[in-house]
């Protein structure tokens, strides 16, 4: 059964993912590109060495990159107010509206498709989600040594308040 569902998980890969970025409305959206964009809009704004070791690229590189994005209004450079010699990249309001907007496209894309499994799919599906969730939990606690309950996201509470509701028609 694992490997079924290895199966089933890696024939969704990255390629559909990266000829969608690629028609991505305003342009072509690379990886890195994104992952500034998630790391800047998760972290605020960050000295370009700090983002630079996130990306595990050079200084150069990444000044390169920010160069792009700045180019595209996605990011912008500003000096640090307590130390002038550092240089912060800041999300722009345009590249949070695209990180917000690929956000909102994701979870109309998942309604489309949830939508069109059966009560009986949904229902196993989130259990099945639920569970993944917690075993995800455990395994990041057992590598960090961690209480998987203190470092979970709010999606992968203890199992106890994991309750399957029948649903319905409109919970859906």
């Amino acid at each position: 059964m694992i490997r079924d569902l290895l199966d089933e998980f890696a024939s969704h890969g990255p390629a559909a993912a990266m000829r969608h970025m690629r028609n991505w409305p305003g342009g072509r959206l690379s990886l890195v590109h994104v992952n500034v964009l998630s790391l800047l809009e998760a972290d605020g704004p960050l000295p370009m060495r700090v983002l630079a070791d996130a990306l595990d690229v050079s200084q150069a590189s990444a000044t390169g990159i920010v160069d792009r994005m700045e180019q595209r209004g996605l990011v912008e450079r500003r000096r640090d107010g307590e130390d002038r010699r550092v240089v912060r990249v800041v999300l722009t309001d345009e590249g949070g509206h695209l990180i917000a907007g690929m956000a909102t496209e994701r979870r109309e894309h998942l309604v489309r498709i949830l939508d069109e499994l059966t009560d009986e799919e949904l229902a196993g599906f989130l259990l099945g989600t639920r569970a993944m969730g917690r075993a995800r939990e455990r395994a990041f606690a057992a590598h960090h040594g961690a209480d998987p309950r203190t470092h979970g996201s709010p999606t992968t509470a203890p199992a106890a308040t994991h309750t399957t509701a029948p649903t319905t028609e409109a919970s859906r």
